[in-house]
């Protein structure tokens, strides 16, 4: 049993403003809550309560008082709630005088040696050459509906509704990831059909240096299949079927490894391409490279490092479990969107579906359902060497990490969601959140929803949801400090109901035992000047006693109230 956390804070009259990233810049004293004229909005919550304060006006001097014998410690959450993605900004947090925060301490915690690995990166990369070079960024007008797609370019190898068997080479073009425009530099390869599935069909290229064995190609089959095939479709649609095959190729390929240099931290375990759904040819709304197939491109055993880092065969298969099951989401997605020639999904969204993709399938796996609470005890598969656990959970929780220890710096909603783990991390939670709080039960629905639009980014998830930006942004920022904390009282509303996140960040070896969201303690005679993302905040704890109030205030760099759009304050009585 995990022992509440102690929160002790001196009593002490306090001036707090907006806060950004956790990298304050130099001092600005002069800065003070409460400027001439100002009237105090008073905060009294019981522990457990939730204050939104919303209009800019209000929030220069808000006065949190003790509702009892006190003293009562408050979570303020200075947050940026514009649903524009990056729109930075500015104010300042002040402090009159010195409110101590004492470390909290949790006991019982499970200390794990789980180790996470990250390959975001590669794959952000080349998901913002594809935008870039199939011009997907709104332009439904030069994508091809999959009924354009030509008649006449069959592979000779593959007819309509024919398919292959084992043992029968195909070719394919595989797409350079690092390239500049994979529409046109791409290699030709040959390869063997190794296993042919319901849904899929596995080839390997002939250049591959080593092979799995006949079980590996088997296994690789059916946990398509049987997992991660019904578990994709269900949670996010049907994929196009544009060669009429009804099934998805999965070839493994060392010119997946070629992507990743020796030695990087970064590995690109495989990709979907979105120019294999666009007509073969070099006009516009074609892509030369194109197969004219639903296909995804995986990582090749390479056991004495011919095409760049030694890879064996057991790693390899572990590694491209979860990534079948996130590029399958990718597939799906535009798919759909093509078919419906809808606007193509803003990038943070649909990487949060594929990471959301990853966390289902492993609940698929595993046995556990869609909304069933989840702690270390459950995904830990010690027995097993952690495979589904580094497969399909591992990762979300080490990029939810990176956003929690640094939450101002980006929002679940920036652009940057190509490349940074943080922001990756902060738009699955935000989108498992929501499906928590607004899906009634049918997670599958929710999301097959989000897939379809019409809307894109903050309006399909405000759209799906049924509430304003700003109400899903109180609930999902409070919920990441105050998710199984034993606050007494606290509504549903500020937890995850599938995850005890507490629970599985505490068990990180990364973390040391600590929970990576740590709310800043407010020092004394400060005025930092801060910046924040849009959909995000910074976390502050204070305290009160009934014979010393502390006001607080949002305030402009420069001093007096804020204006900007998108300026709140969330505020919880946590003890």
């Amino acid at each position: 049993m995990r022992l509440l956390p102690a929160i002790v804070l001196a009593a002490a009259t306090v001036a707090v403003g907006a806060c950004g990233t956790n990298e304050p810049t130099q001092p600005n004293s002069g800065l003070a809550p409460c400027p001439a004229g100002s009237s105090p909005i008073t905060v009294s919550l019981p522990v457990g309560g939730v204050r939104v304060i919303g209009t800019p006006a209000s929030l220069d001097c808000v006065e949190l008082t003790a509702s009892d014998a006190g003293p009562d410690s408050f979570l303020v959450v200075a947050a940026n709630a514009n649903p524009a993605s990056d729109s930075l900004a500015q104010y300042a947090v002040t402090a009159g005088a010195l409110v101590p925060a004492a470390e909290r301490v949790a006991a019982d915690r499970i200390a794990s040696s789980l180790e996470l690995r990250t390959n975001a990166v590669a794959e952000g990369r080349f998901r913002a050459m594809e935008r870039r070079v199939l011009q997907l960024d709104r332009a439904t007008g030069l994508r091809p509906a999959s009924s354009l797609l030509s008649a006449s370019r069959v592979r000779t190898q593959v007819s309509a509704a024919v398919l292959p068997n084992v043992g029968d080479t195909l070719s394919f073009n595989v797409p350079d990831a690092n390239a500049t425009n994979a529409c046109l530099t791409y290699t030709a390869v040959k390869a063997v059909v190794k296993a042919v599935g319901t849904h899929g069909i596995i080839v390997q290229d002939t250049a591959a240096p080593a092979e799995f064995t006949a079980t590996d190609f088997t296994s690789i089959r059916d946990e398509f299949d049987q997992i991660i095939y019904p578990t994709d479709t269900l949670h996010f649609g049907s994929p196009s079927d544009i060669d009429n095959n009804g099934h998805v190729f999965l070839l493994i390929t060392p010119q997946v490894n070629l992507a990743t240099k020796k030695g990087s931290n970064s590995v690109l375990d495989g990709f979907f391409f979105g120019g294999d759904l666009f007509p073969a040819g070099t006009a516009p709304g074609q892509c030369k490279e194109s197969n004219e197939t639903e296909i995804f491109y995986l990582l090749a055993p390479d056991p004495n490092a011919k095409f760049g880092d030694a890879r064996t065969t057991s790693t390899v298969r572990q590694s491209v479990r979860g990534t079948i099951a996130h590029e399958f989401q990718h597939m799906i997605n535009l798919g759909v969107r093509i078919r419906d020639n809808a606007p193509d999904e803003d990038t943070w969204l649909n990487e949060a579906l594929s990471h959301f993709a990853e966390e289902i399938v492993g609940r698929a796996e595993d046995g556990f359902t869609d909304t069933q609470e989840l702690t270390i005890s459950d995904i830990a598969d010690f027995s097993d060497s952690l495979k589904n656990f580094n497969a399909f959970f591992g990762q979300n929780l080490a990029r939810h990490r990176e956003w929690l220890i640094n939450p101002g710096k980006l929002g679940a909603i920036s652009s940057h969601a190509d490349t940074s783990l943080a922001v990756r991390g902060a738009a699955w939670a935000l989108v498992r959140w929501s499906a928590d709080h607004y899906a009634n039960g049918n997670v599958a629905a929710f999301t097959r929803a989000l897939v379809a639009g019409p809307q894109f980014g903050v309006d399909n998830l405000v759209a799906r949801s049924g509430v304003p930006f700003d109400s899903l942004m109180a609930g999902w920022l409070v919920a990441n400090w105050s998710d199984n904390d034993n606050i007494t009282g606290l509504d549903a509303r500020y937890t995850y109901p599938s995850w005890n996140m507490r629970n599985v960040q505490l068990a990180l070896k990364v973390n040391n035992n600590t929970y990576p969201l740590v709310p800043a303690p407010l020092d004394s005679g400060l005025a930092l000047d801060r910046t924040t993302d849009s959909g995000t905040g910074d976390f502050f704890l204070a305290a009160v006693t009934p014979a010393r109030s502390v006001k607080i205030g949002e305030l402009k760099t420069s001093g007096g109230a804020v204006a900007y759009s998108g300026a709140r304050l969330y505020i919880l009585r946590v003890h």
